[in-house]
């Protein structure tokens, strides 16, 4: 009997939510890697894989891609992709799309809850009630207001957008810089564009929502931290890399950094030896700004639909590379 299903092998090189995985099992053969897998798990299934779909945790590099003879797409679940050897990509013809919209407000909300956690203390107060230790609420745990801060914003694409509009109601003076102006935002929510240097010299808060290039590789540097408030905060959510990560552990030293809240680090999981575990006024959490029950379920058909999508012929939305 015939069918108007697609037919095709998905490599599932990462758990994903059972909403995806009913979508493409329905469809197609998927082929899941067991927990603990890495690169070399990945090669083993090159030569049968025609479409992967990764959420980031195994790199899928040149020796992968070139190897991979059937490979069709890399389907991204999230919306990182510098795990992935794009330029490689491209030269295999191999279509790489991510699902960006699935995790805006999820990223968005951490970003203030991370905020918020640091300049009110939230971790160390947790911590003080648990020890019996009450009256530090009159020591070290006298927090900051939000309130009539100046918070710059570096990147204005959609989780940007989507932490200045929560931002607007505390009270704040908004400012952002991106590549591209954006008007339209700038009228809605009053936050203005300005230079770099200018939002770093500026800004009593400073959050990162630019993807990692080769142009925001180290785009927060001991130059950036110079041109900083004395006592600024600093939130990332991004990608680790775009901070220097000596250049912040120097200026957290110097208290020329009040305070960090990073979701994200260079090297993910972090050493034990990082210097940045070290520190009481910085907040960490385990790259966490999209592991929500809502985002982890919309990346999850967003990605397997787009799966789908590449099995019938058809250009998936988001794409990275063509």
């Amino acid at each position: 009997m015939m069918t108007d299903k697609p037919v095709g092998t998905v490599v599932v090189a990462e758990p994903i939510h059972p909403a995806g995985l009913e979508l493409l099992r329905k469809a197609c053969h998927v082929v899941e890697l067991p927990p603990g897998s890495d690169e070399n798990t990945l090669l083993t299934h090159a030569g049968e894989v025609e479409v992967l779909l990764s959420r980031g945790y195994i790199r899928v590099t040149r020796t992968f891609l070139a190897t991979a003879h059937r490979l069709k797409a890399v389907a991204v679940h999230g919306v990182g992709t510098d795990h992935v050897d794009l330029e490689a990509a491209a030269e295999h013809g191999i279509l790489v799309f991510n699902t960006p919209t699935a995790l805006t407000e999820s990223v968005a909300e951490l970003t203030v809850a991370l905020l918020l956690a640091l300049l009110r203390r939230v971790v160390h107060a947790d911590e003080a009630v648990r020890a019996g230790e009450w009256d530090r609420k009159y020591t070290d745990l006298v927090g900051v207001e939000l309130k009539g801060k100046t918070v710059g914003i570096v990147g204005l694409g959609r989780i940007g957008e989507a932490v200045a509009r929560r931002l607007g109601c505390f009270s704040v003076i908004l400012q952002y810089h991106d590549v591209i102006g954006r008007r339209s935002v700038e009228e809605a929510l009053g936050i203005r564009r300005v230079d770099l240097d200018v939002l770093l010299a500026t800004s009593d808060v400073i959050t990162l929502h630019v993807p990692f290039t080769s142009q925001t590789r180290h785009l927060i540097s001991h130059r950036a931290f110079d041109l900083m408030k004395e006592g600024v905060y600093l939130v990332n959510l991004a990608r680790g890399k775009i901070i220097d990560e000596s250049a912040l552990i120097a200026a957290l030293r110097s208290g020329k950094v009040a305070g960090a809240a990073l979701d994200v680090f260079d090297e993910e999981p972090p050493s034990r030896e990082n210097p940045l575990l070290a520190f009481e006024n910085v907040v960490l959490t385990p790259h966490i700004g999209a592991t929500t029950r809502e985002a982890l379920k919309k990346m999850a058909i967003q990605s397997a639909e787009g799966v789908l999508t590449v099995f019938r012929g058809e250009t998936p939305q988001n794409m990275v590379t063509h």
